[in-house]
C-alpha cells in the first residue's frame, strides 16, 4: 500500500506540470529515498543529439553546478551503449571498464570505456545507465544511478521491474510531454512573428489554415489532459483512473506533431503513401470542415505507394481540399459535400477530389493551370494549381480539372505506382474509440454537448463528484431531444460539432424555448468568435483548453443566486 501511495502521488505530480525542472524535482528525491546516493538526470537536445544535464545529486546534495552541462552520447561508453541497445546497462564492477583520460584515447575492442572524471566522481561505485524513451520509442533523456545503499551493486531486477522501473517509465512519458509542449510553444512564437509575412502567398495561406486547425485539435487534447489532472489531484485512486486519459491525450498530441513533421520534411523523391496523405490532411482540417458544415465522403481503396515527393502531394491534396471548401461558400449547408477517391488502375493511382459547388466558369476552365488565374479575389495569387501542374510531370504524373455533369468541379491527379519492393511509408496508429458516460443525481442540472467522447468523459468525471447532475449529448439531435424532455440550469456546448456549428445549436436551443444559461466551448479565437451575431445568445464563451477549476468558476458565476 505504501508503494501504491508513493507511485500515485508521484504520478499526479508528473501529470500536473510540463516544466522539466519541476518533473526532476518530483522524481530525483524519490530515487534518493530508495537508496541511491548518486542520481544524474539529463534531457536529449534533438537539435544536437547531445544530453543536457538537468540535475546531479551526490551523497544527497545538489552537485549540478560541478557536473558537465553537455554530455555527448559516446557509443564506447555505458551511457551511449545503453541507447544503442535500448536497454539499461548495469555496471556491477566498474574496474572492468577501460578508464580513459581523454576522449581520443584508444579503447580495446569489445570493451566499454569510462572517463576517469566520471569514475572518480562516482568513487568507483557500481552504477547503471538508464535511457529514457517516449511513447513512440524515441529518445528523450537519461538517468544514471549509483552509490546504492552506500556503494553496493544495483540488483538487475530493481531496474527491470518494480517501483524504480515504474518511476523511470512515468518520468520518460512526462518528459516527452514537456518536450512536446516546449516545441509547440516555440512554434506558436514563430507563428506570431511570421503572421504579417504570410498574407500575400496563396500556398502559405493554405498552410496557415492548416496550422489553425491543428492548434484547435491540440487545444482539445490539452483540455482532456488538464481536466484529467484536476480530477486526479483529489486522490490516488482517481489519479490512477485519470492516467490512461492523460496518456491517450499525450499519444494523440504526439501523433499530431508527427503529421506536422511529415509536412515539414525536406523534399525527396521517395515513395509517398497517398492514402495516408489524404488522411493526414483530413485529420488536420476537420475543425475547419466542421465549422463550415461540410460533409466529406471518402473512398480510399488499397493502393501501392506512388512515385512522388510526399511533401508535394501533401501540398496538392491540401490545396485541392481548400479550393473545394472555398467553392462551397455560397452553397446551402445541407448541400455542401466533398468527395475524395483514391483508386489503382493497372499501375496508375488516381486521386479524385469533387465538390458540389457551382463548378468552374468556362472562361476560367480554359486557363485553369496558368499562373495568376484565380477566382478568390484580392490577396490570392493563383499559384496552387499552376505549381501542381508544373511539378507533377517530373514524377510521371499530371493533374486535370473539369466540371461534373450534375454540377460542381472535379479534379483528378494521376500518379505512377512506385516500383515493386519500394518501402511503403508506415501508416499511423488509429486511436481506439471510447463511449460517453451517463448522467446522475445532483444539485444543478447541466447538459454537456460535444462530439468528442474524451471531452464529455472529463467533464462528467470532474463535475459529478461535486454533486452536479450531468447529462450528455454527442450531436445536435440528442441535445435538442434532451432539452425538450428535461429542464437544465446550464448547457455546455462545443463550437466544432461534426453535424452543425455549436453557434447554430445555441441559437436553436433559444428559439426552442430554452431559458437557462448557455456556455459555448471553443478552441478557436474567442475574440473573433464574439463578433459573430449568433454568439449573442450565449452567456459566456469558454476557451479551450480549460482546467476543471476554471469550469467550476464559470458555472458558479452563472448559476449563483
Amino acid at each position: 500500500m505504501e508503494v501504491f501511495d508513493l507511485l500515485a502521488g508521484l504520478t499526479t505530480r508528473l501529470a500536473s506540470t510540463a516544466r522539466l525542472d519541476e518533473l526532476v524535482e518530483a522524481v530525483v528525491p524519490e530515487l534518493v529515498e530508495l537508496g541511491f546516493g548518486a542520481v544524474w538526470t539529463a534531457v536529449l537536445d534533438d537539435q544536437t543529439g547531445n544530453l543536457s544535464t538537468l540535475k546531479d545529486v551526490l551523497d544527497g546534495s545538489d552537485a549540478t553546478p560541478g557536473a558537465p552541462a553537455i554530455v555527448t552520447i559516446d557509443l564506447r561508453q555505458p551511457l551511449g551503449h545503453s541507447f544503442l541497445e535500448r536497454r539499461v546497462i548495469n555496471v556491477t564492477v566498474p574496474d572492468t571498464l577501460h578508464i580513459v583520460d581523454r576522449d581520443e584515447d584508444a579503447v580495446p575492442p569489445e570493451t566499454l570505456a569510462l572517463p576517469r572524471a566520471v569514475y572518480d566522481r562516482l568513487r568507483g561505485h557500481p552504477f547503471a545507465c538508464c535511457p529514457l524513451f517516449g511513447s513512440r520509442g524515441q529518445r528523450v533523456g537519461a538517468v544514471s544511478l549509483s552509490s546504492y545503499r552506500g556503494g553496493q551493486p544495483i540488483p538487475d531486477a530493481m531496474l527491470s521491474r518494480g517501483l524504480v522501473r515504474a518511476i523511470l517509465d512515468h518520468f520518460a512519458i512526462a518528459m516527452e510531454r514537456a518536450l512536446d509542449v516546449a516545441r509547440i510553444e516555440r512554434l506558436d512564437a514563430s507563428v506570431g512573428k511570421l503572421q504579417e509575412s504570410i498574407l500575400a502567398d496563396a500556398r502559405i495561406k493554405a498552410i496557415g489554415e492548416l496550422a489553425a486547425s491543428t492548434a484547435h485539435d491540440l487545444n482539445n487534447l490539452s483540455g482532456v489532459a488538464l481536466g484529467a489532472v484536476d480530477a486526479g489531484l483529489r486522490s490516488p485512486a482517481e489519479a490512477f483512473d485519470a492516467l490512461p486519459r492523460i496518456e491517450r491525450a499525450n499519444r494523440a498530441i504526439a501523433d499530431l506533431v508527427a503529421r506536422l513533421q511529415r509536412v515539414a520534411r525536406p523534399p525527396s523523391e521517395d515513395a509517398a503513401n497517398l492514402q495516408r496523405v489524404v488522411e493526414d490532411v483530413l485529420s488536420m482540417t476537420t475543425p475547419m470542415l466542421r465549422e463550415r458544415a461540410i460533409e466529406v465522403d471518402t473512398e480510399l481503396a488499397a493502393a501501392p505507394p506512388v512515385r512522388c515527393d510526399a511533401v508535394l502531394i501533401h501540398q496538392i491534396v491540401l490545396n485541392l481540399l481548400i479550393n473545394a471548401v472555398d467553392a462551397l461558400g455560397g452553397v446551402p449547408p445541407e448541400a455542401r459535400r466533398i468527395e475524395i477517391r483514391v483508386r489503382e488502375d493497372d499501375g496508375v493511382v488516381r486521386l479524385t477530389v469533387a465538390d458540389t459547388g457551382p463548378g468552374i466558369a468556362p472562361e476560367v476552365l480554359e486557363h485553369l493551370f496558368e499562373e495568376g488565374v484565380t477566382t478568390k479575389g484580392a490577396g490570392h495569387l493563383g499559384l496552387g494549381l499552376a505549381a501542381a501542374h508544373a511539378s507533377l510531370p517530373q514524377f510521371g504524373g499530371h493533374i486535370e480539372g473539369r466540371n461534373a455533369p450534375p454540377g460542381g468541379a472535379v479534379f483528378e491527379v494521376t500518379l505512377v505506382a512506385a516500383p515493386p519492393g519500394t518501402p511503403d511509408p508506415a501508416t499511423r496508429a488509429r486511436p481506439r474509440p471510447r463511449s460517453a458516460v451517463t448522467s446522475g443525481p445532483g444539485r444543478a442540472r447541466i447538459l454537456a454537448v460535444d462530439d468528442d467522447p474524451d471531452v464529455i468523459e472529463i467533464i462528467c468525471h470532474y463535475l459529478r463528484p461535486l454533486s452536479y447532475e450531468v447529462c450528455t449529448a454527442t450531436d445536435p439531435a440528442q441535445a435538442f431531444e434532451a432539452a425538450s424532455a428535461q429542464v437544465f440550469d446550464l448547457v455546455l456546448c462545443d463550437l466544432g460539432l461534426s453535424k452543425e456549428s455549436g453557434l447554430d445549436v445555441c441559437v436553436s436551443l433559444r428559439q426552442g424555448g430554452y431559458r437557462g444559461k448557455l456556455v459555448l466551448m471553443t478552441g478557436w479565437d474567442t475574440q473573433v468568435l464574439s463578433t459573430d451575431p449568433r454568439a449573442a445568445v450565449c452567456d459566456m464563451l469558454l476557451k479551450k483548453p480549460f482546467r476543471g477549476t476554471e469550469l467550476i468558476q464559470v458555472i458558479d458565476s452563472l448559476l449563483e443566486p
